[in-house]
């Protein structure tokens, strides 16, 4: 491990700790020199070794998807908190595939003992094993129906596509097994045309790291789900049954090639499986504080990979314990809040939490989710990301986040690849406006082992576990202990990259970027909104008594955002020339009294449609299309949905996050408000 480097000069966006100034005697607090000796304090206490030895011991349950599998992984998570002197519990909440939370339907619970799928004796071939789901979990589609007592046995009909009708229009599947390339979504139609199970070799491709034949002989991890999105994956009450089975990309070349040339052939499959109204895990650890704030690490269980998931929960759990056993020994101090690790099932387990725990989620002043972490980039071929927050919940947490991952790449012998993104959804859901925790994502996904039998130990590297547990304790850390000269630095590095974010927004005036795009003056504009409001987030550090006089000491701050603006204005203005209006005269009047209305949610949460009736789905995405409203511009448009702005104001939010002009919301607020997803206030009014 290198030491710091000495100062270099500012090389831009990306490299803003290089131009810090060195803090006075009397400064108090974790100044930048500070922060770089949280991260010499905690290095030699993240072991990575032991982490990959988490992620095996998790992956090892996880990975066979049944449920009370998963609650052993619980457990054993539970059991390691434990270990490392951390308080810790599991809450259960309900797994039966009704209970909603937000918008999203908790799965039914599912468990698997065994399943085989066999090819029988026939002429020009032996009899063969094709899958055993005791020997490879990824073999059984999860989520699979059992099949009678004895198994199935039936003829085997090779299949092209079979998600739609027209697929079996001149094939005749009644009683027998399909194997199709289309994955398990084919479910619904192949029941319905009397199929007896499915059997499929589907092997996603993922462009940059997973192209066609990239993984041969391992199998994709499929689960079937409810017939149409219907709030989140896993299987609904009361949606289409079936039972699976999944090839490699090799067996499957191998059987249709057999099928062709001594067909047909006769497959016999058992399946011992069943559902249930069952339970899944709130898995929960907690390094106590001085105060009754808290700082969140989260993560998912209940996937089948050593990167997806076990290596998110497993570094949280070795950043929760190497903190704590640092402050034991006195090496630091304890934090004046606490620091908690909170791990359950992706997405819908998290706003089951954030529903059921609000109290909790009070407490939280900021968040990190950690999601696919550690993959060895060698073999998975895809980048460190950090995911920042939706622009509605502009934070200073994604500058520090950004700040910290900078100085380790400075300081570090071990070069890690990672990029900057804007918000994607994962765990870190809980960044929507609605629950209102600020939380970045660390994530690496897709790789070329991912939703696959190939995501095993072998693929994660120890070193850059290291590399990423130091950021994310000291950025934990740093947030745990932060008080009032904190924020301050704080406020002052966003204001640093709001300066380069706005000369970035000037300097690409010069480029053509097309029809529909944004002006400057747009952009600029909603940059000033976003980094004003995550500069004023800063002040959640501070003590509550003394957090106004604060936010009055902000303004001077606020005073150079809007120099910088202004000085990007111009710059603009001179390559380009500058347009405030954003929109035609026309189009600013049309629906004019409409777009002044002011939407309220009424549901925490993204959407996922499920008060939309499947049939009026068509006419929904009809009236997405006719308003110009990608899946991008509808998520966007809901976190800017606050209760206070006006549709007009929204689109215009949208327009300068996304950078796409012409997005219409009228008609898309009317239809949520159909739904029950918002209520429309009259102009003027407010929640």
């Amino acid at each position: 491990m290198e030491g710091e480097t000495p100062d270099e000069p500012d090389l831009g966006v990306g490299s803003f700790l290089s131009a810090f100034p060195v803090p006075s005697r009397r400064e108090k607090g974790l100044t930048p020199s500070m922060l770089a000796r949280i991260l010499d304090t905690i290095a030699p206490a993240i072991d990575g070794d032991r982490t990959l030895a988490d992620i095996a011991a998790i992956r090892e349950l996880d990975r066979w998807g049944s449920f009370d599998q998963h609650h052993k992984a619980s457990l054993l998570c539970q059991s390691r908190f434990r270990e490392a002197g951390l308080e810790t519990e599991i809450v259960p909440v309900p797994a039966d595939g009704a209970t909603r939370y937000g918008d999203w339907i908790m799965p039914q619970a599912w468990n698997a003992r065994h399943a085989t799928l066999r090819l029988l004796r026939g002429r020009g071939h032996a009899e063969a094993v094709l899958c055993d789901y005791l020997e490879e979990p990824c073999s059984l589609i999860h989520y699979s129906k059992p099949t009678p007592r004895g198994g199935v046995t039936a003829e085997l009909v090779v299949l092209n596509g079979g998600t739609r009708n027209e697929d079996y229009a001149h094939v005749d599947v009644r009683g027998k097994i399909i194997l199709t390339r289309a994955g398990p979504g084919v479910k619904e139609q192949a029941v319905k045309h009397g199929a007896a199970g499915i059997v499929t070799d589907h092997m996603p491709e993922h462009p940059g790291c997973r192209p066609p034949n990239a993984l041969p002989d391992a199998r994709a991890w499929h689960r079937f789900g409810p017939d149409y999105p219907c709030g989140g994956w896993g299987m609904k009450e009361g949606h289409t049954q079936c039972w699976g089975f999944v090839l490699s990309p090799r067996q499957g070349r191998r059987l249709r090639r057999l099928a062709k040339n001594h067909g047909p052939l006769r497959l016999h499959a058992e399946v011992s499986a069943r559902f249930y109204d069952g339970t899944l895990d709130l898995v929960m650890g907690r390094l106590t504080g001085r105060t009754g704030e808290e700082v969140l690490l989260n993560g998912h269980l209940s996937e089948i990979g050593a990167i997806d998931n076990a290596s998110g929960c497993a570094l949280g759990i070795e950043a929760l314990r190497a903190l704590n056993a640092l402050i034991a020994r006195g090496k630091l101090k304890r934090p004046r809040r606490g620091i908690r690790a909170l791990f359950t099932y992706e997405c819908m387990g998290t706003m089951a939490a954030a529903v059921t725990q609000k109290k909790l989620f009070r407490k939280f002043v900021a968040g990190l989710t950690l999601d696919c972490v550690g993959g060895r980039e060698a073999l998975c071929r895809t980048a460190l990301g950090l995911y920042r927050n939706p622009e509605a919940q502009s934070s200073y947490a994604d500058t520090l986040l950004r700040l910290v991952l900078e100085r380790q790449s400075r300081r570090e012998t071990l070069l890690v690849n990672w990029r900057e993104h804007s918000y994607a959804a994962s765990d870190n859901i809980i960044a929507d406006p609605s629950i209102g925790v600020p939380c970045p994502l660390l994530m690496e996904c897709p790789y070329t082992a991912y939703h696959s039998s190939a995501d095993t130990p072998r693929v994660v590297d120890p070193d850059k576990l290291v590399w990423i547990g130091r950021a994310a304790a000291a950025y934990a850390y740093f947030i745990a202990d932060a008080r009032e000269p904190e924020a301050r630095w704080l406020a002052e590095q966003v204001l640093a990259e709001a300066a380069a974010a706005a000369r970035a927004a000037a300097a690409s005036a010069s480029e053509d970027r097309g029809a529909g795009t944004v002006s400057a003056e747009r952009r600029l504009a909603h940059l000033e909104l976003c980094y004003s409001h995550a500069v004023e987030s800063t002040a959640r550090l501070v003590d509550t008594r003394k957090r106004q006089a604060f936010l009055k000491s902000l303004r001077p701050l606020k005073a150079d955002l809007t120099k910088s603006i202004d000085l990007a204005r111009r710059q603009a203005g001179r390559v380009r020339g500058t347009r405030r209006a954003g929109q035609t005269r026309r189009d600013r009047q049309a629906g004019a009294a409409e777009r002044a209305r002011i939407p309220r949610r009424l549901v925490v949460g993204e959407v996922q449609l499920t008060r939309v009736p499947r049939r009026d789905r068509g006419e929904w995405h009809a009236m997405r299309k006719r308003g110009n409203i990608t899946d991008l511009a509808a998520g966007r448009a809901l976190f800017w949905a606050d209760g206070q702005r006006s549709i007009a104001e929204i689109e215009e939010r949208v327009a300068g996050e996304t950078g796409r002009e012409a997005v219409r919301l009228s008609e898309y607020f009317r239809c949520l408000a159909k739904y029950g997803y918002v209520r429309l206030l009259g102009a003027g009014r407010s929640s």
